[in-house]
């Protein structure tokens, strides 16, 4: 396990929250919880406080088995130096809120699907809280980042997959089932390949972390003129050199990236077209490409939607890459707890 002591605070996040005027800064003990995002590769964890600082953070690869991720949330639970509020959980699928149970979870987590992940992680008295993970970072833009204040917020997460959350009228979006704001399974081309969720053409397989990976590695296996390689290990160049290596002038990447973004392009264009949001964040692993990510269509996508909507909506990216989602997951135990109010 890797321990990487972080903090939102100076990272951008604003720590004034809407906290319960009984914890204030002349409180000896403020008020802790612990957040866990379940990704497709990997899992990470975080003592947060009340007011989003990350007191200490956890990282390893994704659990395979019931088994690994309680013992992953054990060992996090007995670094806290403090008895903490709850365990908030924030895991790839459509998660019942409710009971915390993992309805649909295809892919690599698919071990926790039918699993309530309360018992799972069999915390004994210590409250646990779940939902979808891209929600979850999304819950934390809304109360210590880019979001704040804000009512009407589209997040789109952009990692192994593609997540979504949409925030309209100040209510997190939920649908009939749970699955409202899977934006990353949005049809952006009829005949494309089959995804991960059954259907074909999603966003999902052609702007992740995986498309663009197996993009770029079919050129390699084409022998077109990659300047990247494979490394000792037998692990593809990842987004981020890819973009790297397409600033630097390699045709391949160039290719991919540009291909990529294309698809990104459309999709952001009829998402802001259907929720007409005030801000429109983009999360995730990839946004470690930095601004050569948004910049090459931010003004196309500002002329193709300036007549509908009358004004440019700011694309930014999220306050924290990497531990948004942790920070929100911790959130959801101070929602429920009504120490922190959207």
């Amino acid at each position: 396990m890797v321990t990487l002591p972080s903090r939102i605070a100076q990272s951008g996040y604003n720590a004034q929250t809407i906290v319960s005027e009984k914890f204030s800064n002349a409180d000896a003990v403020e008020p802790l919880a612990i957040g866990v995002d379940i990704g497709g590769t990997g899992i990470k964890a975080a003592i947060v406080d009340v007011r989003g600082e990350l007191l200490e953070s956890f990282c390893e690869p994704s659990p395979r088995s019931t088994s690994a991720l309680r013992d992953f949330v054990d060992l996090v639970v007995k670094r806290a130096k403090a008895p903490v509020r709850g365990i908030g959980v924030g895991c790839k699928g459509i998660i019942d809120a409710n009971s915390t149970r993992v309805k649909s979870s295809p892919g690599d987590l698919c071990f926790l699907e039918g699993q309530l992940l309360s018992e799972v992680i069999g915390a004994g008295d210590v409250p646990v809280c779940a939902e979808n993970d891209a929600r979850a970072a999304l819950i934390g833009e809304v109360l210590w980042g880019a979001a704040r204040g804000r009512r009407n917020v589209v997040m789109l997460t952009l990692g192994t997959g593609v997540g979504g959350a949409v925030l309209v009228d100040g209510v997190v979006l939920q649908g009939a089932g749970g699955a409202a704001g899977h934006l990353g399974h949005t049809t952006i081309d009829p005949r494309g390949g089959l995804c991960i969720c059954g259907n074909y053409g999603c966003l999902e397989t052609h702007f992740s972390s995986r498309a663009i990976e197996s993009d770029y590695w079919a050129h390699m296996h084409r022998a077109a003129p990659a300047k990247l390689s494979i490394s000792s290990t037998g692990e593809v160049p990842n987004p981020e050199a890819i973009f790297r290596a397409a600033a630097d002038g390699d045709e391949c990447a160039r290719y991919v990236v540009d291909r990529a973004l294309e698809y990104l392009g459309a999709a952001l264009v009829s998402f802001l077209h259907t929720f007409d949001p005030e801000i429109f964040i983009l999360g995730g692993n990839i946004v470690a490409a930095g601004p050569q990510l948004i910049a090459p269509i931010q003004d196309k996508i500002a002329r193709r939607t300036r007549t509908l909507l009358g004004r440019e909506v700011p694309i930014v990216f999220q306050t924290l890459v990497g531990y948004g989602g942790v920070a929100g997951a911790a959130g959801l135990v101070f929602l429920k707890q009504n120490l922190l109010a959207i």
